[in-house]
Formats: C-alpha cells, sequence, structure tokens
C-alpha cells in the first residue's frame, strides 16, 4: 500500500482507502511494511495531519495499529532503480523482496512496472474487489 492510499483512508472513511484499512484490522489481507516504508507513512500523514483535521498523536496511533497488523521487512539487496520516482522505488523494492502479492496504489502508471516481477498493481478498489470475492 502506497503512501497515497493511506493518505486518501484518512481523508474519507467512505472510500475504497479506508474500508481496506478496516478490513486489514480484520486480517482479510496482510500490509507488508518496511521501516523505509513506515517513515514515509509518518512524514507524509504528519505533513497532512492539519489538513486531515488530526493531531500527530492520532497519527501515531494509525501507525502503531498498521505496525501491530503488518508484516515487517528490512530491504536487503541493493536495487537498480525502474521507476521515474526514485522515491516509489522502496515500494517495488519491498513488494519484489517480500514476494507479494500485489502493490495497492492511486499511482498506477508510476508502479506499473512492478508488474515485469509478477506483482499486481491494483487500485483499492480493485484489491476490495478482490477480497470480496474470496470471502
Amino acid at each position: 500500500m502506497d503512501t497515497n492510499v493511506l493518505i486518501s483512508a484518512l481523508w474519507s472513511r467512505r472510500g475504497a482507502s479506508s474500508e481496506l484499512l478496516r478490513l486489514l484490522r480484520l486480517g482479510h489481507w496482510r500490509l507488508l511494511l518496511s521501516n523505509h516504508l513506515l517513515f514515509e507513512y509518518e512524514e507524509v500523514s504528519k505533513h497532512c495531519a492539519a489538513d486531515l483535521q488530526l493531531t500527530t498523536d492520532d497519527i501515531d496511533h494509525v501507525l502503531d495499529a498498521l505496525c501491530a497488523d503488518a508484516e515487517h521487512h528490512s530491504l536487503l539487496t541493493r536495487w537498480e532503480p525502474r521507476l521515474v520516482d526514485p522515491d516509489d522505488e522502496p515500494i517495488v523494492q519491498l513488494a519484489v523482496e517480500a514476494r507479494a502479492d500485489a502493490i495497492v496504489t492511486h499511482n498506477i502508471r508510476h508502479l506499473k512496472p512492478a508488474e515485469e516481477f509478477g506483482i499486481m498493481v491494483l487500485l483499492p478498489r480493485e484489491l476490495l474487489t478482490t477480497i470480496e470475492a474470496k470471502r
């Protein structure tokens, strides 16, 4: 899950991104998390906290909950850049090294190269559809 999905979930409690967080808490899917991705979540969400009508303590509670439900991974190997945006590289690297099935993002265009590794690149609503089909 990229940072934009997290911000979308915090922005609106009605959208697909928010529903994904609810289903994460219920154990219907597994979030893969690296320190790099967690720090990005923290930086971006705290930067947006006032716009989201949240405090930094609220953000810390959200991040704690994500950490509690996540599968943690360290980024191990040297990584050859493949993406236009270097900030997105650790997301693909994490997905490859953790053998993820999918990356959930609103940024399909920039993360599309992950498909070269057999990783699906899905919008939040597409992952919801997949989860609902399995339930």
